[in-house]
């Protein structure tokens, strides 16, 4: 059976390469090109099959779509019969996603590029070849979302891109700024007062599961582009900013994908959208304010606006949707990129059981997670004296101290924060995660509705 991907254009077909997965012949990422009757056989060596794992796959299938490209070729075909259904679904994934080249603004496009990717699948692994297809589909239009410049990818334009998301089985609404004053959301509105361009809370309904089932919750941070506002970045690297709303963008296309996907389960997905400059209406370092939870904020760093726009949409989250379980997803600290840096992302939360299913996701999909304590010690040093809190504590520990501020807006509801900022963009040594926005995360949460959905049906 055959599984097609038509990835750019259309076009003849000229030439092609046939992938091949060979188990104990030659050490993994080994290959050898072979001529059969004409056409170019890739040989990508597995190495010792019992330790061959799906993140193996996923690194082989990339490989064969860097061969593929390098050879200017315009078909790619992976024989994945017999390999099974997690190898068939990693191996299609890592082959799409390594294929990824954003040129969307470039007069000139990619002429290197291949056009498509075959499987050649067992019954087996169709349907796992199918997923695959789904996922990186996804995880392709988040990355472009990502990589899309700030002067295009405002906060309006990715709620448009939202709507265009939805489809037919999920509904979108888009509060606007007048609604973050009217539901008193002050700290999501100080950070949004600095910008000319108008901020968006968008809301997702994907309602897959039980009529009356509470939902699972993800947030996904999207500032459009981070100066620092105020407390303004240094230039160096700044133009990397535009990474910032990497959040919103994966948790957008995960809720797309599950739909695709038909997961039983009840899933809200918020997205807070605005950018953080400075401005005569900008909040300022040592302002205090009104979050929509009521409690207080003193604002050290306007740097630090992340989990100011977060922990109101938080509130908003529990008040208005009642999640079963909620998980916001974000490029918060350099604290965590300095600790961990695109190696993987950083998670902390307030249920062992929620952050155990997470990090197990995180192993399937190979987006890895390592554990931070919220520990009441690292509360002290989030502590005010002008209010309840402060929105920074410092450059010690600064990763958990901002989940240790988010923490304080959970308000008993079982939830996780993964900080993604050293995983966002340009990962290292991913072969199928080039150079731009990588999406991480997107795959991690849909592997976690899907458990969550799997555990619902048992």
């Amino acid at each position: 059976m055959k599984f097609e991907v038509m990835l750019k254009g259309a076009g003849e077909v000229k030439a092609s390469l046939t992938a091949r997965f060979v188990s104990g012949e030659m050490e993994f990422k080994k290959k050898r090109i072979d001529f059969e009757n004409e056409a170019r056989v890739l040989k990508l060596g597995a190495g010792d099959g019992a330790k061959f794992t799906a993140e193996m796959a996923r690194e082989l299938g990339a490989m064969a779509s860097a061969e593929a490209k390098a050879q200017g070729l315009d078909t790619l075909a992976l024989e994945l019969e017999g390999i099974g259904p997690k190898f068939a679904e990693a191996a299609c994934e890592g082959a799409l996603l390594g294929a990824y080249v954003f040129d969307s603004f470039k007069s000139k496009k990619d002429k290197n590029t291949f056009v498509k990717i075959t499987a050649c699948c067992g019954i087996a692994e169709e349907a796992a070849a199918k997923k695959a297809h789904i996922t990186a589909q996804n995880v392709i239009l988040a990355r472009d979302l990502a990589n899309s410049p700030p002067n295009s990818a405002t906060p309006s334009y990715i709620a448009a891109a939202a709507k265009k998301a939805a489809g037919k089985k999920i509904t979108v609404s888009v509060l606007d700024k007048s609604d973050l004053k009217k539901n008193k959301m002050g700290a999501f509105y100080a950070v949004a007062q600095g910008s000319e361009e108008p901020a968006k809370l968008v809301i997702m309904e994907y309602k897959g599961g039980n009529k009356n089932a509470k939902p699972v919750v993800f947030i996904g941070k999207g500032i459009t582009f981070d100066s620092g506002g105020i407390s303004l970045k240094p230039s160096s690297g700044i133009e990397e900013m535009k990474y910032d709303m990497s959040g919103a963008a994966a948790v957008i296309m995960a809720v797309k994908a599950a739909a695709e996907l038909e997961l039983k389960i009840n899933i809200t997905a918020l997205m807070p959208l605005t950018e953080n400059l400075p401005d005569g209406k900008a909040y300022k370092p040592s302002d205090v304010l009104t979050t929509m939870s009521g409690k207080t904020v003193e604002v050290i760093s306007t740097d630090a606006e992340g989990r100011l726009v977060l922990c109101d949409t938080m509130t908003y989250a529990i008040k208005k949707y009642s999640p079963e379980v909620m998980v916001d997803i974000a490029t918060l600290t350099g604290a965590c990129s300095a600790a961990l840096a695109s190696n993987a992302a950083g998670v902390m939360g307030n249920d062992p059981d929620t952050i155990a299913l997470l990090k197990e996701c995180g192993e399937i999909t190979g987006e890895r997670l390592w554990e931070f304590p919220l520990w009441e010690e690292y509360r002290e040093m989030i502590k005010s004296k002008t209010a309840d809190i402060k929105n920074t504590g410092g450059k010690r520990a600064g990763a958990i101290t901002a989940g240790m501020f988010l923490k304080e807006f959970a308000d008993g509801v079982k939830w996780a924060h993964l900080d993604i900022a050293g995983t966002a963009y340009n990962m290292e040594g991913k072969t199928y995660a080039p150079e731009g926005a990588s999406s991480f995360g997107l795959r991690l949460l849909l592997k976690f509705a899907e458990k969550m959905a799997e555990e619902k049906k048992g």
